[in-house]
C-alpha cells in the first residue's frame, strides 16, 4: 500500500478526486435518483411553462425563449452550485467519523474542495446529457449571450458555488452541539429552492417580497445567475452583484472560520 508522507500533495487529493468518481460509478442507484429527480423537475418546468405561453407571447416579463432559456440554465445552476457532499457534514461531525478525516496527514479544507470537484463534475456531465435530451423532446428556442456576458455569467456561477461551500461548512458546523439536524437540513433546502430562484424567477414575486429575499445570500445562488445570463443587468447592476456576492463569501468564510475553531474545542469524538 502507497504511504500517502511520500505522494505529493497535489496528487493526494487527485486520488481522492478519482476515488469519489468511482465510488459513485461503483453505487450508483442513489446518484441514479438524484439525477432522475432533476430530469423531472426540468421536464416538469418545462412542460409547464410550454402550456403558459400557448396563450401567450409574454408573461411576467419574460417571452417563450427566455423563460425556457431560464428553466435550463437553473437546471444546469442546480447541478453546479448546488449539488454539494456536504450536506452530510453535521452528521459526520456528531457521529464521530471526521476524525478519520482529522487524523490524516490531509487538509480538510482542500479535502473537501476535492470531494466537491468531484461531486459537482460528474452532476454537470449528467445534466448536459438531461438537457441534450429535453432539447430534442421540446425543440425549444434558447438564449444565447454575448462571450463577455458568458464569461461574467461562468464567473458568477463559480462564485455561486463558493458561497455555497461556506453556507454548507457552516451549516455542518450544528453537528458540534446537537445531534438533530435531518430536520433543520430538510427545511433548510426546501427554503432554498423557493429563495434561490430554482422554482420560478424571483422578480415575479411582489418587490416587497423580492427585496426582504435579496437580503440573504439565497437569491445569489442560482436567480442572479440566470438574470445576468439573460441580459437583464445593467453594467451599474453586475458591478452590484459581484461586490454583493464577494461580500457575502468573505462574511460566511470568517464566520465559518470562529465557529469551527470554536466546535474544534468542544469537539469530543462521541463514538469512536
Amino acid at each position: 500500500m502507497r504511504n500517502t508522507q511520500t505522494v505529493s500533495p497535489l496528487l493526494k487529493y487527485w486520488l481522492i478526486f478519482k476515488m469519489y468518481w468511482q465510488n459513485l460509478l461503483t453505487y450508483p442507484l442513489n446518484f441514479f435518483f438524484w439525477r432522475f429527480r432533476q430530469f423531472l423537475s426540468t421536464f416538469t418546468s418545462l412542460t409547464f411553462w410550454s402550456v403558459v405561453y400557448m396563450g401567450t407571447a409574454d408573461a411576467f416579463g419574460y417571452d417563450r425563449s427566455a423563460m425556457i432559456s431560464y428553466i435550463f440554465l437553473t437546471a444546469f445552476l442546480q447541478s453546479v452550485i448546488q449539488s454539494t457532499l456536504l450536506n452530510g457534514l453535521a452528521e459526520d461531525i456528531y457521529t464521530g467519523v471526521i476524525s478519520n478525516s482529522l487524523v490524516k496527514p490531509l487538509k480538510l479544507g482542500v479535502m473537501w474542495i476535492s470531494q466537491e470537484l468531484a461531486d459537482k463534475s460528474m452532476n454537470i456531465f449528467f445534466v448536459i446529457c438531461e438537457s441534450l435530451l429535453l432539447i430534442a423532446l421540446f425543440h425549444p428556442q434558447i438564449y444565447f449571450p454575448e462571450l463577455a456576458q458568458l464569461l461574467l455569467f461562468l464567473v458568477a456561477t463559480f462564485m455561486g458555488a463558493i458561497l455555497l461551500f461556506f453556507i454548507m461548512l457552516l451549516f455542518g458546523t450544528i453537528g458540534f452541539w446537537s445531534n438533530e439536524t435531518w430536520g433543520i437540513r430538510f427545511l433548510f433546502f426546501m427554503m432554498m429552492d423557493f429563495t434561490a430562484g430554482k422554482l420560478y424567477p424571483l422578480d415575479i414575486l411582489p418587490a416587497t417580497v423580492r427585496n426582504i429575499l435579496f437580503l440573504t445570500p439565497f437569491p445569489y445562488l442560482a436567480y442572479a445567475q440566470t438574470q445576468l445570463f439573460l441580459g437583464k443587468y445593467s453594467g451599474a447592476q453586475t458591478v452590484e452583484l459581484f461586490a454583493v456576492l464577494g461580500g457575502w463569501i468573505v462574511v460566511l468564510a470568517l464566520l465559518f472560520r470562529v465557529v469551527w475553531n470554536h466546535g474544534m474545542k468542544t469537539y469530543g469524538a462521541v463514538g469512536r
